[in-house]
Parts: structure tokens; C-alpha cells; sequence
């Protein structure tokens, strides 16, 4: 089994975002919060979790190039 990742799942072929597109599966009650927590703070669903991953993982906006 290869761990090769191509240039879609990296990102790497999109020329004007610095950003990731995928697919996952969640769980219907952690979507229906992470949704409604979004709705509530006037975000995207996208935005909300992102910002949610980045807490968890400590990731600062200012280290995206690392």
C-alpha cells in the first residue's frame, strides 16, 4: 500500500488558495454541534472546523507557511 500523496490531496494544485479540499465521514450529533456552533459565531461550517483544528493541534494563522 503506497503513503504517496498526490498533488490533490496535498493541496498543491490549486494556484490561489493554500488550502486542502476533501471528503469526511462524521458523526450526525458532532456535525449537528460543529454546524450550529458555526451558525452562531456567523461562520462557514469549513471555517468553524478549521479554527477548531487549529486549537486542538495549537497551529497559529501565522504559522500556515511552516
Amino acid at each position: 500500500m503506497s503513503t504517496e500523496m498526490t498533488a490533490s490531496d496535498d493541496g498543491g494544485d490549486d494556484d490561489t488558495d493554500d488550502v486542502t479540499r476533501t471528503t469526511i465521514k462524521v458523526d450526525d450529533e458532532v456535525w449537528r454541534r460543529v454546524r450550529s456552533e458555526a451558525i452562531r459565531a456567523d461562520n462557514k461550517v469549513s471555517e468553524q472546523l478549521e479554527a477548531i483544528l487549529r486549537d486542538y493541534f495549537g497551529v497559529d494563522d501565522d504559522e500556515d507557511d511552516a
